[in-house]
């Protein structure tokens, strides 16, 4: 170790090139951190499905996760659906109409009509005629190659598209 010190020191400006390769070092490490340390050789049609969720926000989020991921330059996508609530439904009813004829001490008689509503079942559960989804409120957007403005106009036109001529805010970020 000692022989190798001193060979340093014979070189002319040794300290030098000692710093410029503690820099080269420092440089190296930190633009690799600012790719995230990712494969360049990934397809960028990645779109994973993490979102299980069986309501009406967590099927939209998955069904517009895959087709944005499919969006040519747009990388690993990730979607969230807010919505203000859990919609409602239309229950199937059996109206039971009953009319009461009664006599009175004048002989006059008095028709009472009553209407029952019940709820029909089947199997234990109400049939449900028809559900109206929850309103969305909002949709957010993560995609790694958001940062084109080209991929940027499609991903916003796909989801303008799916949600129709609702007025909701759509916000389309860069991610990592």
């Amino acid at each position: 170790m000692k022989k190798l010190w001193e060979k340093l020191q014979q070189i002319k400006h040794w300290e030098i090139y000692a710093a410029v390769i503690v820099l080269a070092i420092m440089l190296g490490i930190y633009f690799s951190s600012l790719h995230g340390g990712r494969k360049t050789s990934e397809p960028e049609h990645v779109a994973t499905v993490t979102n299980v969720d069986n309501s009406y926000a967590g099927q939209l989020e998955n069904k517009l996760q895959n087709v944005l991921g499919c969006i040519a330059g747009a990388g690993h996508v990730a979607v969230m659906v807010m919505t203000d609530g859990a919609g409602s439904a239309e229950l199937a009813y059996d109206l039971q109409e009953k009319t009461i004829t009664q006599t009175g001490a004048n002989t006059q008689e008095v028709k009472t009509t009553t209407v029952d509503k019940n709820v029909v079942t089947k199997n234990g559960s109400p049939v449900v005629l028809w559900t109206n989804p929850p309103k969305i409120v909002g949709v957010v957007v993560v995609a790694t190659g958001a940062n084109n403005v080209g991929v940027r106009l499609n991903l916003l036109h796909a989801v303008e598209t799916v949600l129709g001529d609702q007025n909701v805010p759509i916000q389309i970020l860069s991610g990592i």
